[in-house]
């Protein structure tokens, strides 16, 4: 079997991310260890703000972006066919994946203070069907396609990042870069990462709201229609 994972993105965080979630989840949760996980990364477009702010905006930010990621799996998948005409009896399964990283405002119950808080959403796009190949010249209907979404957990910014991003419009990844003394963080560890002395890094944030995002997939047989 041969499983094709595009990304929405060509942050090699994100890569790795969705690589390490589909790897646990076929290999060691559905016992599949000689199907083989090809990623493909794209550079797709949100379609929302730099700073995406709310889960609404976040979510939709990240649904585009596999929107966006399984158009480009498709124009290569009827490139591909076109050039070998040749049929394959191999299994395959496809998935877009589309990650975004976003912020929320809270106000503190006790203190009343405006808090910001860090999060990201997951979507997952893949068919419902046993030949969940997506193909450019397949058949469209929304019952043959399944979006799956999830969000990561979420974590209280310091206040000078608070700060900087509410009073300066600044994006959150120059926020950090700016409080830490550092360059291009959200392709590391993240702002997770430094708030956890490394205990989480920004890919293992990911890591797990990719699997929980899977799980349609893992129990097919709860989540879609024969």
């Amino acid at each position: 079997m041969i499983i094709r994972v595009a990304v929405g993105s060509t942050n090699p965080c994100k890569i790795e991310a969705v690589r390490q979630a589909f790897t646990d989840m076929f290999h060691r949760q559905q016992h599949q260890n000689n199907a083989e996980i090809v990623i493909s990364s794209h550079d797709a477009k949100s379609g929302v703000s730099d700073q995406p702010m709310g889960d609404t905006e976040t979510k939709e930010g990240a649904y585009n972006r596999a929107i966006a990621a399984l158009s480009s799996l498709s124009s290569e998948r009827r490139n591909h066919d076109n050039d070998d005409q040749s049929s394959s009896s191999e299994q395959t399964m496809e998935f877009a994946v589309g990650l975004e990283g976003g912020l929320e405002k809270s106000i503190h119950p006790q203190t009343k203070e405006t808090e910001l808080y860090c999060m990201a959403w997951m979507a997952v796009i893949g068919k419902t069907r046993d030949d969940c190949s997506i193909r450019a010249n397949a058949p469209s209907s929304n019952t043959e396609m399944y979006t799956s979404y999830a969000k990561t957990a979420t974590f209280i910014l310091p206040p000078k990042i608070t700060e900087l991003v509410l009073e300066q419009n600044m994006e959150l990844g120059h926020a950090d870069d700016q409080v830490f003394d550092r360059v291009n963080s959200k392709h590391g560890s993240g702002t997770v990462g430094v708030l956890t002395n490394g205990e989480i890094d920004r890919k293992d944030y990911y890591v797990h709201a990719l699997k929980m995002a899977l799980i349609p997939w893992m129990k097919s047989e709860l989540y879609f229609k024969k």
